[in-house]
C-alpha cells in the first residue's frame, strides 16, 4: 500500500515537472521570436535627410532642345528678287533674257531648332516661251529643315542657318486664268543680326504643268520657274531655345523625400504614443502623491511653463539664490564669510528657498495660533538689513556675449534668467541690469553701443518673462578691462537683485 502511494506521488511530481519545463520552454520561444517594440526611440542619422533637402544641379538630356515657350518662335519674312521662267516649249531666249522681277511674303514657325514650316506667297511677272510678259501668283506651304539646328545643343546663340525646303501649292496665271498644281523647293540661308531680326537669301524653284503659260501639253509636268531673292525675317512672340532638363534625378529625389516623410510620420506617431503614455503616468503619479499627502511638496514637478508649454522641471540652482536664502535666514551674516556648518559647495533646493522667502514675508505662528513676536522682529530686522546700503541680494548673475554682438555665447544661460525673474516677481524685487564690453577690442564708441545693446537684450527678455518696466534699472559701462587675461569675461551683462526702490539704486 505504501509503495503504491509513493509511486502515485512520484508520477504526479513528474507530470508537474514536465509541465513546468514545457511552459518555461514556450516562454523562451515566444521571447526569442518577439519583435522589438515598434515605438522604441532609436538614434537616427540626419545626414541623409539633410542631403535630400539640398537643391539639385540640373542635368540635361543629350542633344534635346525645346522652345523657351511652347507657342513661340514665329517669324514673318519679306523678300524681293528676280524670276526666270523655263517652260515647255522653252523658246529661243537665254536665261538672262527671261529674268523678270518678283517678291515674296511668308509666315512660319520653327517647332525645333531644326524643323519648321511656313506659308509663302510669291508673284509678279514672267516671260513665256514666246517672250511675252504674263502675271502670276504662287501660294505654297513648305516644310523646312535647318541643317545647322543641332548647334543649339552646344551653344546658346547660333547666328547662321541653312534650310532646304519643299512644299506644295497652287500657281495662278493672271493672264490666261490657269490654276495648276505646283511643287515648290529650294534652299534658304539665314544670318541672325539680333534675337528678333535675320537676313535671308533664298534660291527656290517651282514646277507645274506644261500648259501653265498657255503652251505645251495638258497634264504633263514641264514648266519651271527659278527665283533668287533676298530680304529680312522678323521673329515675333517668345523667341529662343533651351536644353531639355533630365527629370529622372528629380523624380528619384521626390521618391526619396516621400519615403523620408513617411519615416518621419511614423516616428512622430511613435513619439506621440510615448508622450501620451508619459502623460498618463504623470497623472497616476500625481494621484498617488495626492493620496499620500505629498502633492504640495512635489507640486513644482508638475508645473508647466505657459510660454513654452514645457515642464519647468528640473530647476537650476546657483550661488545667487543660495546667498539670497542665507541672507534671509541669517540677519548677522557679513556677506563674506561662510555660515556656520555650511560648506562652499552646498546647494539649496528650490523648495527650501521658497520656504525661507515665505518666512520673511509672513510672521510665524506658535502652537496656540498666535504670532511669535520675536520671529516677527527678526524678519523685520532681516529685511531692513538688506534695504540698507548699496549691496545687492546675493551674488550678481553674469550673462556672456559673443564678440562684437548682442548674442549669448550659450542660449542655455536664459534658464538662469527665468529663475531670477521668478524670484523677483515673487518677492517684488528691483532688478539692476548693467551692460559691458571688452575694451581690448573695438573703439570706445562701438563698445558703448555694444554695452547698451547687451543690456537692452536682457531687459527685453525680463519684460517677456513678466517683469514690469518700473522694476528694472539699466546701466552701461562701455568698454572695461576688469577681467584679465580672460578678456571674454568682459563681454557681459550683469544682473543684480535689490530690495531698495529703483530711485535708491546707483551705479
Amino acid at each position: 500500500m505504501k509503495s503504491k502511494c509513493q509511486q502515485t506521488r512520484i508520477k504526479n511530481m513528474t507530470k508537474k515537472i514536465i509541465f513546468i519545463m514545457a511552459a518555461f520552454c514556450s516562454l523562451q520561444v515566444r521571447a526569442a521570436v518577439q519583435s522589438p517594440e515598434s515605438d522604441a526611440v532609436r538614434c537616427m542619422s540626419l545626414y541623409e535627410g539633410f542631403e535630400l533637402f539640398q537643391p539639385l544641379q540640373p542635368s540635361y538630356l543629350d542633344g534635346v532642345i525645346v522652345p523657351v515657350h511652347g507657342s513661340g518662335n514665329w517669324f514673318v519674312s519679306m523678300a524681293g528678287g528676280v524670276t526666270a521662267f523655263l517652260g515647255t516649249p522653252l523658246g529661243c531666249e537665254d536665261l538672262f533674257g527671261r529674268i523678270k522681277p518678283s517678291y515674296s511674303l511668308a509666315v512660319g514657325k520653327w517647332f525645333t531648332p531644326a524643323v519648321g514650316a511656313r506659308i509663302n506667297y510669291s508673284g509678279l511677272q514672267f516671260k513665256d516661251c514666246m517672250l511675252s510678259t504674263q502675271n502670276y501668283h504662287h501660294v505654297h506651304a513648305d516644310l523646312m529643315w535647318n541643317l545647322l539646328g543641332s548647334r543649339y545643343a552646344k551653344q546658346d546663340k547660333v547666328r547662321w542657318g541653312l534650310s532646304p525646303f519643299a512644299g506644295v501649292g497652287l500657281v495662278h496665271n493672271a493672264t490666261n486664268g490657269n490654276n495648276p498644281f505646283a511643287l515648290s523647293y529650294g534652299i534658304q540661308g539665314q544670318y541672325r543680326f539680333s534675337q528678333r531680326v535675320s537676313a535671308i537669301v533664298e534660291l527656290s524653284g517651282m514646277t507645274t504643268f506644261q500648259d501653265f503659260d498657255g503652251y505645251g501639253r495638258v497634264n504633263r509636268l514641264g514648266d519651271h520657274m527659278l527665283t533668287l531673292s533676298a530680304g529680312l525675317a522678323f521673329h515675333i512672340g517668345k523667341v529662343g531655345w533651351k536644353r531639355a532638363v533630365d527629370a529622372v534625378p528629380y523624380i528619384r529625389q521626390n521618391e526619396l523625400l516621400t519615403d523620408y516623410s513617411n519615416t518621419l510620420s511614423e516616428k512622430n506617431r511613435q513619439y506621440a504614443k510615448s508622450l501620451d503614455m508619459d502623460r498618463r503616468t504623470l497623472a497616476e503619479l500625481k494621484k498617488i502623491l495626492e493620496i499620500e499627502g505629498l502633492l504640495d511638496t512635489y507640486s513644482h514637478l508638475f508645473d508647466v511653463d505657459e510660454d513654452s508649454g514645457r515642464s519647468t522641471y528640473p530647476k537650476n540652482n546657483y550661488s545667487g539664490l543660495n546667498s539670497l536664502r542665507a541672507r534671509l535666514r541669517n540677519r548677522n551674516w557679513d556677506g563674506k564669510s561662510l555660515l556656520e556648518g555650511q560648506k562652499a559647495s552646498d546647494e539649496i533646493h528650490e523648495g527650501s528657498l521658497q520656504d525661507s522667502c515665505d518666512s520673511v514675508n509672513a510672521p510665524s505662528k506658535v502652537g496656540d495660533g498666535t504670532t511669535n513676536e520675536s520671529d516677527r522682529f527678526m524678519a523685520a530686522d532681516d529685511t531692513s538689513f538688506m534695504q540698507q546700503g548699496s549691496g545687492c541680494i546675493g551674488s550678481p548673475i553674469f550673462f556672456f556675449f559673443k564678440l562684437g554682438t548682442s548674442q549669448l555665447t550659450d542660449a542655455s544661460q536664459l534658464i538662469n534668467l527665468e529663475e531670477l525673474a521668478r524670484v523677483a516677481k515673487r518677492h517684488r524685487l528691483t532688478i539692476k541690469v548693467t551692460g559691458a564690453a571688452d575694451s581690448a577690442t573695438g573703439t570706445p564708441a562701438i563698445n558703448d553701443s555694444l554695452s547698451i545693446s547687451r543690456a537692452s537684450y536682457i531687459i527685453a527678455e525680463l519684460k517677456r518673462l513678466g517683469i514690469p518696466e518700473n522694476a528694472i534699472v539699466s546701466f552701461s559701462r562701455g568698454g572695461i578691462a576688469d577681467y584679465t587675461p580672460a578678456v571674454e569675461a568682459n563681454r557681459h551683462t550683469k544682473v543684480e537683485l535689490f530690495l531698495s526702490n529703483i530711485e535708491e539704486i546707483k551705479e
